[in-house]
């Protein structure tokens, strides 16, 4: 069984509110023992951080990466010198999570997730478990194009375009998303310790040549949607998009999108369990105004602080009582 653990990663000295709240739903929400948050570098004082660090159930963590690498055994010095050559932090994040699965075991989740339901019956199924997500243009179509299915994509692309665009889109979305094809995320990403399935997504990083491991995606969905398809266990489960990614990339901006009224329980799923809202699709703005209060004043009118605003008032009677 996958350990009750839970791990994310952080780069960098600021630490946004929404993201620690990520950690805090896992904590809530999530099933876990502990919850670690790893962060590689020193993070400034603010009232987010501070308040994550008093939280129950939630260990921080500052890591050495190089240090976590050699852990890892034989890949570990290669692994090293890969790690110094990448800048971007979601390209070393690949390298880490995939590190502290294969140490520690349990269940990664990215900062940009909201936990909303226990993910111990997922845990106790499976010794690897990771999810789904609607695409366009999965990993395999951008190396072996083929010309119909590429002019495929291109159409289905333009259609979500439109969709994201238009007031409550999502909702058309759901009536043509089995067109899109699904393909693994590592948004949420679990395996036992020692697993062979993180040592291996290790091993295909060594093995890829210089110039694909500098390419976006690369060391992320597309190394994993290949280790999928060619693990020979039968212990790997790959969940449905509900279950991590009720509404997939691009369709993902209706989370912050204002509405009349937020149909909350019409977006998430029986069978969902975390929320991922895709902090690359447009949402940087978002990221800087986010905080209780702003939850709090949207509730009414956007999906997001609707998902929230429970979660936040179920930490602050948390914090009150311990």
């Amino acid at each position: 069984m996958i350990p009750p653990l839970a791990h994310f990663i952080w780069f960098g000295s600021e630490l946004p509110w929404i993201f620690a709240f990520a950690v805090k739903t896992a904590a809530l929400r999530g099933g876990f023992e502990r919850v670690f948050f790893h962060h590689a570098d020193h993070i400034s004082p603010s009232p987010w951080w501070d308040d994550l660090l008093a939280f129950p159930g939630v260990q921080t963590s500052r890591i050495s990466v190089p240090a976590l690498l050699e852990e890892t055994g034989a890949p570990g010095p290669a692994l090293v010198d890969i790690y110094r050559e990448l800048e971007p932090p979601a390209a070393r994040a690949n390298l880490v999570r995939a590190a502290l699965l294969l140490i520690h075991g349990g269940v990664y989740l990215d900062t940009d997730t909201v936990t909303v339901a226990s993910l111990e019956p997922l845990r106790r199924q499976a010794g690897v478990f990771c999810g789904a997500e609607r695409l366009v243009f999965p990993g395999h179509l951008r190396w072996h194009r083929n010309p119909l299915g590429f002019g495929l994509a291109v159409g289905k692309s333009g259609l979500r375009d439109l969709v994201r665009r238009l007031p409550d889109g999502w909702r058309f979305f759901r009536r043509v998303e089995h067109l899109y094809p699904t393909a693994a995320n590592n948004a949420v990403l679990a395996t036992d310790r020692s697993h062979r399935f993180a040592r291996d997504l290790l091993e295909r990083v060594i093995r890829l040549p210089r110039w694909r491991r500098r390419l976006r995606y690369e060391l992320g969905t597309t190394l994993l949607q290949q280790a999928v398809a060619e693990y020979d266990g039968e212990d790997l489960v790959v969940h449905e998009p509900g279950v991590f990614y009720p509404l997939g990339p691009e369709i993902s901006q209706h989370w912050f999108r204002q509405t009349r009224r937020p149909r909350l329980r019409e977006v998430l799923l029986p069978e969902t369990r975390v929320v991922h809202w895709y902090a690359s699709v447009r949402t940087r703005q978002v990221v800087a105004r986010a905080t209780p209060g702003w939850v709090r004043r949207n509730a009414d009118t956007q999906l997001f602080s609707a998902l929230a605003l429970p979660i936040l008032e179920e930490a602050d009677r948390r914090n009150n009582h311990d």
